[in-house]
């Protein structure tokens, strides 16, 4: 079977969707596949990353320049990443199944079309939903005559898709009522172990950053971007400034958000710059409890890989975010932390007594890692995206 795997992103770049859709590739190889990809010949954290998956065919379409910021400038970088993978697709022969993720919005409508025109089955894999995360960032009104035509492009390329790929029950719930034929919820998976090594090297990194043993370090790992929040975390830190044992909000990572969240609660949080590669999995593991944020009104349209990684490394996590998101269910059915809803003064309360007391953290712990046994493992869940694209192939048979 020749599938080919669409997405902006991909190894040795080290954005989280080329990193999963690597997984996959590999995947389909070891299947006894030929796996095609397509990607941007732009870099996002170039080298950073694992390499390419052996065995998987890479075609790399576009100027050869690092991905920009700023919405012009991306704009113009999914347009010509679109325009060249449609070239690409043209003059390749059919393959039997196609599989598109959601980096640039709407690349999902080469699926759509070759499925119309060529019968070539497609797979879609949201990892954000548009023109939803549009009308979440305040871009997109209600009025806005853009408004219908993107969510008709939105309704094409979930229809046509032989299904679709949700991160979270939210988004399935979303999805379903869009258009979307056959939707399949799949989390995202994280690849981090727990090891003795790792563990001596989270140890010695704590000691090389001067947080003491007697000192919860609660960490932000990740993009501080518009779908999150730290409102809660502010509220938790000033309740918890002053109390044994001494306990250090950290920030590590960029985004957005990141200048305005130093602006406004840089005396309760210390920031430090983004840890990537070899070294994440110390970084993540020299912490207490994992900090995870989302809007309200992001719900069902992102779902944060903040949790997988922390329940991957047995951690507890704050979740400033809506009950019922994706993560909220999580957390709550596993009992593997606290959860913040906005503006709930008791909920603060009761983390602000919890988290300071390791005999409460450790349990949450544990019961973050059976949670990722049970729903978040790579062989699980990367092997049901192949199983789907398999499925896919027999539609066109």
């Amino acid at each position: 079977m020749n599938v080919v795997l669409v997405n902006q992103f991909f190894p040795p770049a080290a954005a989280p969707t080329g990193i999963l859709l690597g997984d996959l590739a590999a995947e389909l190889v070891r299947r006894g596949h030929g796996a095609s990809v397509i990607a941007s010949a732009s870099g996002y954290g170039a080298g950073l990353g694992a390499p390419v998956p052996e065995g998987v065919q890479l075609i790399r379409v576009g100027p050869e320049a690092r991905h920009r910021d700023g919405p012009a400038s991306k704009f113009a970088d999914y347009l010509s990443f679109a325009r060249g993978a449609w070239r690409e697709l043209s003059r390749r022969p059919r393959p039997d199944v196609l599989l598109g993720m959601t980096t640039p919005p709407f690349i999902g409508l080469l699926g759509a079309h070759l499925r119309k025109r060529r019968g070539v089955p497609f797979v879609l894999w949201c990892m954000d939903l548009y023109p939803e995360a549009l009308a979440a960032h305040g871009w997109l009104r209600p009025w806005n005559p853009m408004t219908p035509v993107l969510k008709a492009l939105a309704r094409e390329e979930r229809r046509r898709a032989f299904a679709v790929v949700a991160l979270g029950p939210d988004m399935a719930e979303r999805l379903a009522a869009s258009g979307a034929r056959r939707v399949e919820t799949i989390p995202v998976w994280s690849a981090l172990e727990i090891s003795p090594a790792r563990e001596a090297e989270a140890r010695a990194l704590r000691r090389a950053r001067g947080w003491g043993d007697d000192e919860i370090i609660l960490l932000y790992s990740g993009n501080m971007g518009r779908a999150h929040r730290a409102e809660e975390f502010a509220a938790l830190a000033e309740r918890l400034r002053g109390r044994p044992p001494r306990c250090r909000f950290v920030f590590s990572g960029d985004g957005p958000q990141r200048r305005e969240w130093e602006r406004k609660w840089g005396g309760l949080f210390e920031f430090m710059p983004a840890v990537a590669g070899e070294s994440c999995a110390a970084h993540l593991l020299a912490a207490d409890v994992h900090l995870v944020s989302q809007q309200p009104a992001w719900t069902g349209i992102v779902v944060p890989s903040k949790f997988p990684a922390a329940c991957a490394l047995g951690k507890p996590v704050v979740f400033a975010g809506p009950p019922d998101s994706a993560i909220g269910r999580w957390l709550a059915e596993a009992d593997a932390g606290w959860i913040l809803p906005p503006g709930d003064a008791a909920a603060c309360g009761n983390a602000a007594r919890d988290v300071p007391e390791a005999g409460l953290r450790a349990p949450k712990g544990a019961n973050a890692l059976r949670l990722f046994q049970e729903r978040f493992t790579p062989a699980a869940n990367c092997g049901k995206v192949a199983d789907l694209i398999e499925q896919a192939a027999k539609e066109r048979t």
